[in-house]
């Protein structure tokens, strides 16, 4: 392809560090010497997958199944202000090269020669396990970069080179992370928490005492962090784990600082509400309505983090939820007369804690019992 229109194409980054190492990779860029978005569009013809374009960044991506493509036109970048998005122009790979995080990010594949090209060395620093940056400026310009190197240390087992690490801990202590904007901040939480096993890099944050600049003082939780729930969304899951140890107040803070998506919120606030009565979990009525209606994520990392009597009273709320099911439903109650509302869910509500309790046997008491508190409704009482 790159031939057929004439320019010059290269893998390059995170794909030829990974096949140095020997690991599988889907993490593909190309860099490609002329117009990326014309050379991506007619990549595209032959993969035929979905793209999507920023024309101010010249760069295209292409999703085909279980990976992408990110083309970009080589371009170099400077910064107009620290911790801001960089200005981009048209440039040579060996600009393009330049403006990469770490040498060990900074090698390029030649499609057509089948030659890496090395010009920072970054070769000798994959086999002496080291993530060294190029510039002195580097976590100036870019302040998240102080998560990557974090991130690519605990992923993939590499010491921070001492220059380096001393650029990183003066970046840090100088403030240089409050230049960028809080969605990028947790943005790059959330791709540490997608990471196979995002414990070592979590507990590296904590060394470089990352947590204490950025979140409201909390203390993060380290442990748990490699697992995953049997049901829901792992990456929650984990954000929960992570923010275990917040208070009501922490919690607050951070809502303040990030824009959390509803999701997020809503775990928080289960996640508290199921600690703070924590000692009722003793017998069944009082387990499911603690853990009724909470998210499964938020259930989950408690039962990750607690122990083990608190592992079993939400063993027995799953089993209460599988086994004691209604045989009545919302239908039943529109035949006897009452309109769909709010009150559908507090009736079931009702006739299922009874049923847990052991008042309820069969269908026939739940028909009982159904009848009972539809009468109460349409009298106008509480049920």
């Amino acid at each position: 392809m790159s031939e057929k229109i004439g320019v010059n194409a290269y893998i390059v980054g995170g794909y030829v560090r990974d096949k140095l190492l020997n690991l599988e990779s889907d993490d593909i860029d190309i860099t490609v010497e002329g117009d990326g978005i014309k050379f991506a569009f007619m990549l595209n013809e032959i993969l035929n997958g979905d793209i999507e374009v920023h024309d101010k960044f010249e760069t295209a991506k292409i999703k085909i199944k279980d990976f992408e493509l990110d083309i970009v036109s080589a371009r170099k970048e400077y910064y107009e202000r620290p911790g801001m998005l960089p200005v981009v122009q048209r440039a040579s790979l060996a600009d393009d090269i330049k403006r990469r995080d770490f040498t060990i990010n900074m090698l390029a594949l030649d499609v057509k020669t089948n030659q890496i090209i090395d010009i920072y060395n970054g070769a000798d620093d994959i086999k002496n396990k080291l993530i060294r940056v190029v510039h002195d400026k580097s976590f100036v310009d870019d302040p998240t970069r102080i998560f990557r190197a974090i991130r690519y240390s605990g992923r993939l087992g590499f010491k921070i080179e001492q220059h380096t690490e001393w650029l990183l801990r003066k970046s840090i202590s100088d403030g240089d992370i409050f230049n960028v904007s809080a969605d990028r901040i947790m943005n790059e939480i959330y791709l540490i928490l997608k990471e196979k096993k995002p414990e070592p890099i979590v507990k590296l944050m904590k060394h470089y005492q990352l947590d204490k600049e950025l979140f409201c003082g909390i203390k993060i939780n380290t442990t748990n962090l490699n697992t995953s729930p049997k049901d829901g969304n792992t990456l929650l899951y984990r954000f929960l784990l992570f923010f275990y140890n917040a208070t009501k107040e922490d919690a607050d803070c951070l809502i303040r600082k990030y824009n959390l998506k509803r999701e997020y919120l809503s775990g928080l606030s289960d996640i508290l509400n199921i600690k703070m009565n924590m000692s009722n979990l003793n017998e069944n009525v009082s387990i499911f309505n603690t853990l009724k209606d909470k998210r499964i994520e938020a259930i989950s990392a408690v039962h990750a983090m607690e122990d083990l009597n608190i592992k079993q009273a939400i063993g027995k709320y799953y089993d209460m939820v599988k086994l004691k099911r209604l045989g009545i439903n919302g239908d039943d109650i529109k035949k006897l007369g009452l309109q769909p509302s709010p009150i559908y869910k507090q009736i079931l509500d009702k006739i299922l804690l009874d049923k847990i309790s052991g008042k309820i046997k069969d269908r026939e008491d739940e028909i009982r019992s159904l009848l009972h508190y539809v009468e109460k409704v349409k009298r106008g009482e509480k049920i």
